[in-house]
């Protein structure tokens, strides 16, 4: 249940960050708390499994998506990119990582965060503003890929330590 709290928790701190502080809390953002959030859906994903490993997935991805929405403070179309990026990142994420089951677990997860950062860094701007400034959208991919290793390594850390 912490690591769900965790993962809520990182997606409000994101979205007030943006709308707090603008484009200055977007290295932030992109670096450590969406990272962080992709990697441990990643987690959830593998403590899950079974039954109800979509319905779950689901339900965290439609959380976090809604409370996007809620602390967004923005234009509505702003409001509506947060909320919708969130959810396609999530479920680019839930299905790359699924669909690499047969790959170790530290590629698992950076290839899915490579995937849903692509996915993330693409719609929000295409929502928010209408096009995709393409320097923004390397720029925020290659933060997140970065941020995502770093959040990987940290959890297979803690994971051997045995705390996770």
């Amino acid at each position: 249940m912490l690591a769900v709290a965790a993962y809520l928790a990182a997606a409000c701190a994101a979205n007030v960050a943006v709308t707090l502080f603008g484009y200055a809390a977007l290295p932030f953002t992109a670096t450590a708390l969406i990272p962080f959030d992709l990697t441990t859906r990643d987690v959830l994903h593998d403590r899950w499994h079974g039954n109800w490993l979509w319905l779950r997935m689901a339900a965290l991805v439609a959380s976090g998506s809604t409370l996007a929405w809620l602390l967004c403070n923005g234009s509505p179309a702003v409001c509506l990119a947060s909320a919708v990026s969130f959810c396609v990142a999530g479920i680019v994420d839930t299905l790359a990582y699924h669909g690499l089951s047969s790959v170790p677990k530290w590629q698992r997860m950076n290839i899915s965060n490579v995937a849903s950062s692509i996915a993330d860094s693409v719609c929000f701007p295409l929502i928010a503003f209408g096009a995709v400034s393409l320097t923004l959208a390397v720029t925020q991919v290659a933060l997140k890929v970065a941020g995502g290793a770093l959040w990987v390594t940290v959890f297979l850390l803690l994971k051997r330590r045995g705390v996770l």
